[in-house]
């Protein structure tokens, strides 16, 4: 049971965790905030199911299906210079962020073992 819930709080903090960090990092590199009138918040929701898959995907090993995600969100994205930053900068801190709690659980849940 324990288990069962320490897996949906990292889920939790993986998922909605995820977007004010890819805020900060954004705004510390100064990258305009690209608004090009899409559907309000699609964004943020892309974001969590991109942090879900790659959690889930890392905890499967599933490593490739990891790439498949960014080179799909890749293929849709590349316009202007900035725009491009600010998607592969946003894209790249969610994905990291979400491997980073990956070995956390995973170290947890006694699947890796890092002081034997």
């Amino acid at each position: 049971m324990i288990k069962l819930f320490v897996t949906v709080a990292v889920y939790l903090i993986v998922i909605f965790g995820g977007s004010p960090l890819v805020q900060v990092i954004c705004r510390k590199v100064n990258l305009p905030r690209i608004d090009k009138g899409g559907l309000k918040g699609a964004g943020r929701f892309i974001g969590y199911f991109e942090r879900f898959l790659v959690l889930t995907f890392a905890l499967l090993g599933s490593y490739e299906a990891i790439a498949f995600v960014f080179v799909g969100k890749s293929i849709l994205r590349f316009t202007k210079r900035e725009e491009t930053e600010y998607y592969l900068l946003g894209t790249l801190v969610s994905i990291s962020w979400s491997i980073f709690w990956a070995i956390i659980l995973k170290i947890i849940l006694g699947r890796i073992a890092i002081f034997s």
